[in-house]
This record gives structure tokens, C-alpha cells and sequence, in this order.
């Protein structure tokens, strides 16, 4: 680093904020119908909490034109994603301010590293032109703003911010020290979806800055609680258990009320030191000890056997898959199975448990009472919530379910849009 760089005004990070939506407000996102796996959505307000796990699952921020009472406020042809380059201890003051106001912004919030954002092809916004006299476009009806070309060349457009702090109603956003990444892919196909439909039908048809396969690491994520920042620890989990991200890929989690006030986060090294005493860390879930991962896994085995033994004589029924759900994949004794290459990841995010002590000849309807009775029996000792989850007449888990136990009150699994 630049020894001229450690300031505290300075900061290595970007950051991308999350808010509260209300799809039927002048600011709205883009309507989607299906948020993706384990995202459920009702009503037409949305939190950024719900906003953020979305990402964190999809490893996806949005391109958009960030519209205000229905106008473009990214310039040219290019729609955009925005972060911020404030210290993390002023961000965090200004979000919760800002929240609180009722004012478009959150302290929900990916943390990406500068330079890897920048290699990814961000760059920081223009604040005004230089030529004072020339003014952009209104952009009626919500349409593309684009600026003459002799004033800025088309590409960096994106870039581009209303500064004017010398008018009778002075503009000046030069205080959110933005950045903003451009995405140059063909973007017609949501806006035909938008004006046949009135709403893109998969989160996953807008495109966007797609930071897993940008392979960026050492993310951190900021949530206001330490039960929310479980959940995100869970979400980061399950990615790594899928394969879809490395170990390194998020460095740490934030609660927001477990930090010190922000006066006492000057310094980079003070902020060093309350990420550090704050933190998530993830190590620790891929560290147990293999002597205490095998005694569970081979208890584990008991405990289906014991329940298969003491079951009537098998009875003839539907064919099926049938599986042990576990819903925390943070507990040691998820581990233990997963490390023992008992647990698939669905597509859907569900840990299944294969459960081959169970006969085959038993109908799926008599696997699933037992499945039951041990979802029961791992509840009780080792406090994991879990059921079971069957396919009829197939024995893929990612086929359509014939039935699943009833755990929608568990928002670690589920990212619902009313969690606050």
C-alpha cells in the first residue's frame, strides 16, 4: 500500500448496500416472479435482508438503471452496478442514519476488496462535466439518457453523476464516493420481458456483476444481528458444501450491533480489530476434530439400524426415495455425516441424508414414519432441527417432492422477504 493511502478517510473496500423494497413505489427494482431456490417472496415489500441472502445465494448483483420517481439515473447505454468506497465505520453510521429517515439505503451490505472489483472492471463515477452549460437529458417516461458523445464518449457514460453545487437547488452526491461496474452484455432481452409481461420471470434473467464467477475473495458481509449473520453463515456453507465456492471466498460477517459506536472506529487499525472481535469465521465448521466426526457418523449409523430393527416386517408400497432433512448445516453432527459422504446438497439447498440401513423393500409411505421417528430421535440428542423429504417414484432428490416435512419457520433455510 501507498504509504499516502492510510488515511482515515480512505478505505481498501467497496461496498454494495442493500434496501427495503416496495415494488410499488416510484423506486422500485425490476418485478421478479421467482426469486430462486429457498427464497420466498409475498406481499410487494421486500427487505434488504431478504435482498442481500439473494445475492449471497445467486452470486449475483443486478445490473440496473437505479431509477428515482421513474427516471434513469445511469446515463448512457449501459446499465450498472453501484457500490460505495466509504470506510466501513462511516458507512455503517450513514446506512443506519439514512434507514432511519426512510431513505433508500440500509446497513445490509456485501464488502468486496478494492482492487479485485477494479481488476473486475469498476471504476470510480464522474462528478459533473466540464462543460458547465451543457445539462443531459430528462429521460422522459423512464427511457435512455444518453449524453452528446462530444461532451463524453459513450462508454464511460455509466460513469457519470449530477454535480452542481453552485445552482439555486444545489446537487452534490460527491459524498457517497461511488463507484459503479457497467455491464456491456445485451440487456433487450428484460426489457421485452418488462414491457410484454411486466415483470422478468427468473432472478437468475438479469444479468449482472456474477462476483463467484469473477472468482473474487475475501467478501465480507454486514448484517445487523448475530441470528442474522448465522444465516448468512449457513447460505456461505452451503455454497462451499455445493462446490460452487471456495473456503476463501468470504473472509468474514458482520453484526452490526455487536460493533463498537462508530466513533470509536477511526483508524483502519481500529476497525481491523472490531471486524476481528465481531466476526463470523468459518474455519472452525471445516476443522472438527476426525476422531469426534467419526463417533457421530458411526452413532448416527446405530440409531438407523436400532430404528430399522425394531420396525414391522417390511410392507409392499409406492417406490420412492425417502431422506433424513437436516436444517442446520452448521451443527457438528451435519458435519460429521457431510464428512462422511452421507449428506447431498440438493439443488435447492436441502442436506439429505441417504439412509441406507432402511430396507428396500419397505414402501416410501412406512420410510418416512421411520424417517420420522429418527428425525425425532437426532432432535433430541443433538438439538439439530430436521424431517424427512421424499420423491415418489424416483430416487433423485432434485426430482419434484412427493413430500417434505414442514419447516417453514426456519429462516435459515428459507430467506423470506418479511425478516427484517
Amino acid at each position: 500500500m501507498n504509504n499516502n493511502s492510510i488515511r482515515f478517510d480512505l478505505s481498501d473496500w467497496l461496498i454494495h448496500f442493500f434496501r427495503d423494497i416496495d415494488l410499488e413505489g416510484n423506486n422500485s427494482i425490476l418485478y421478479v416472479e421467482h426469486m430462486g431456490w429457498g427464497n420466498i417472496a409475498e406481499d410487494v415489500n421486500w427487505s434488504a435482508l431478504f435482498m442481500l441472502r439473494c445475492a449471497i445465494r445467486s452470486g449475483r448483483l443486478w445490473a440496473t438503471w437505479s431509477f428515482r420517481n421513474n427516471v434513469r439515473t445511469i446515463y448512457g447505454p449501459d446499465p450498472a452496478v453501484c457500490f460505495t468506497e466509504m470506510p466501513i465505520a462511516a458507512f455503517l453510521e450513514t446506512g443506519e442514519k439514512r434507514h432511519r429517515r426512510g431513505e433508500a439505503m440500509s446497513s445490509f451490505a456485501l464488502i468486496f476488496p478494492k482492487k479485485q472489483v477494479f481488476t473486475a472492471g469498476a471504476n470510480p463515477v464522474i462528478y459533473g462535466l466540464s462543460n458547465r452549460g451543457y445539462w443531459p437529458p430528462a429521460g422522459k417516461d423512464g427511457g435512455p439518457r444518453i449524453i452528446d458523445l462530444s461532451i463524453l464518449a459513450e462508454p464511460e457514460q455509466y460513469r457519470y453523476v449530477t454535480y452542481n453545487p453552485a445552482s439555486s437547488k444545489p446537487i452534490d452526491w460527491s459524498h457517497e464516493r461511488e463507484w459503479r461496474w457497467p455491464y456491456r452484455g445485451d440487456f433487450s432481452s428484460v426489457e421485452n420481458a418488462l414491457e410484454e409481461f411486466g415483470m422478468v420471470d427468473d432472478a437468475m434473467d438479469i444479468p449482472g456483476f456474477d462476483f463467484y464467477l469473477e472468482e473474487i475473495k475475501g467478501i465480507g458481509v454486514v448484517v445487523n444481528s448475530r441470528n442474522q449473520a448465522n444465516w448468512i453463515a449457513h447460505d456461505i456453507l452451503m455454497l462451499v458444501d455445493k462446490g460452487i465456492i471456495d473456503k476463501d471466498t468470504f473472509q468474514f460477517i458482520l453484526a452490526s450491533d455487536e460493533l463498537p459506536s462508530s466513533n470509536d472506529l477511526v483508524s483502519p487499525a481500529d476497525t481491523s480489530s472490531a471486524i476481528s472481535k465481531s466476526l463470523i469465521d468459518l474455519k472452525p465448521f471445516f476443522s472438527h476434530k476426525k476422531k469426534d466426526l467419526d463417533d457421530i457418523a458411526k452413532e448416527f449409523t446405530g440409531m438407523v439400524e436400532t430404528i430399522e430393527k425394531n420396525a414391522p416386517m417390511p410392507k409392499a408400497g409406492e417406490f420412492g426415495g425417502c431422506w433424513l432433512w437436516l436444517l442446520d448445516n452448521t451443527n457438528i453432527f451435519t458435519r460429521a455425516l457431510i464428512s462422511h459422504s452421507r449428506v447431498t446438497v440438493s439443488d435447492s439447498g436441502k442436506y439429505l441424508v441417504h439412509l441406507y440401513e432402511f430396507s428396500d423393500s419397505r414402501g416410501l409411505r412406512e420410510r418416512e414414519e421411520m424417517t420420522e421417528k429418527l428425525a425425532q430421535c437426532i432432535h433430541e440428542k443433538y438439538g439439530v432441527e430436521c424431517g424427512y423429504f421424499s420423491v415418489l417414484n424416483s430416487e433423485n432428490p432434485n426430482d419434484v417432492p412427493f413430500y417434505n416435512s414442514d419447516h417453514l419457520d426456519n429462516h435459515m433455510h428459507y430467506n423470506v422477504s418479511w425478516e427484517h
